[in-house]
């Protein structure tokens, strides 16, 4: 059995996979399989990709046709053999050093989850080879480790990838089906049901932001409503667990909020989605003002929620730097 899984969801990302999968193979921890989700690509990927499964054991490709992100990692969550688990995109890349500092700390701290820092990359962006050195790790409880999630400005954020997690934490848990922001529907309550959480500012997980990407081309897209149903739905969860819980949650819900306002037109077919949004920033703006973790951002969009709608959805829609 593996030490580590590494779960791959691939589609239609034959420019990147190489670098993804080059980086996986100069991992100075060696003690891993990789697993290879294709989620019905129809470029060149799963080629490239058998080539890597076909000459490294440690690889393996697995087809399925196109259901999303979330099940092709579903997928690989059912299949893995690891006794730690790791997600990683696969037009993303990871030092070499991602899975050993991560299952040290982990170990050095009995923690059930360990967590990187990121560096955003572009496309045209390679892994190098190059071991960044390793910074001092520090240990979280798992209330504080949601909580900090859901304030999206520090470490742990919410994202599936840049964590190694203890398999069984991931028992029965899967990532919801046909939805963007999955991350944040399962994470933070990972996060929760973990022992305790480690985190390392060392920059190990290479994310690549592209403009063909999912999240990408979500702005104006009916898609992006899936957003609000999530926060709501997590907001549920946390707020009757602890008052750090309930803020960090409300600063959450606030914050999608103002992202659906932002990212979706004055009109008919997002109409019911923006009334309640609009709700929540009305409901939940006086209390989020004054908490002290919240994004400069969302303060300033909490200011002018208190303007006329008009301008203030006018001045929200141009974007707050």
């Amino acid at each position: 059995m593996p030490a580590i899984s590494v779960i791959i969801p691939m589609y239609n990302t034959e420019a990147y996979i190489n670098d993804c999968l080059d980086s996986l193979v100069a991992q100075t921890f060696t003690d891993f399989e990789a697993i290879i989700i294709d989620d019905g690509s129809t470029d060149e990927s799963a080629r490239i990709a058998a080539g890597y499964a076909s000459s490294d054991a440690r690889f393996r490709l697995i087809g399925q046709p196109n259901k999303g992100p979330s099940e092709a990692r579903n997928t690989g969550l059912k299949i893995m053999r690891g006794e730690y688990v790791t997600f990683i995109d696969s037009d993303d890349c990871v030092a070499p050093n991602f899975l050993e500092t991560l299952f040290f700390i982990a170990q050095l701290h009995k923690a059930d989850v360990a967590c990187c820092s990121i560096k955003n990359i572009d496309e045209a962006y390679k892994c190098d080879g190059t071991t960044p050195n390793t910074s001092i790790s520090a240990s979280l409880t798992p209330e504080e480790a949601a909580r900090i999630s859901l304030y999206q400005d520090s470490l742990p954020d919410y994202s599936a990838w840049n964590k190694l997690y203890k398999a069984d934490l991931w028992k029965g848990k899967f990532f919801p089906a046909n939805t963007i922001y999955e991350d944040l529907a399962v994470v933070p309550e990972i996060l929760l049901g973990a022992n305790k959480v480690v985190t390392t500012k060392s920059h190990l997980y290479f994310y690549r932001k592209r403009a063909g990407s999912e999240l990408a081309t979500q702005t104006g897209s009916t898609k992006i409503i899936l957003l609000l149903d999530i926060a709501e739905d997590v907001f549920e969860k946390m707020k009757h667990i602890s008052k750090p819980l309930y803020k960090a949650a409300r600063s959450m819900l606030v914050s999608a909020s103002f992202s659906i306002l932002m990212r979706t037109s004055d009109d008919e077919k997002f109409a019911e989605s923006r009334k309640r949004a609009i709700a929540h920033i009305r409901k939940y703006r006086f209390g989020t003002f004054f908490d002290l973790r919240i994004r400069m951002r969302n303060r300033m969009a909490i200011l002018l929620s208190y303007l006329p709608r008009s301008i203030f959805l006018k001045i929200l829609k141009k974007g707050l730097s």
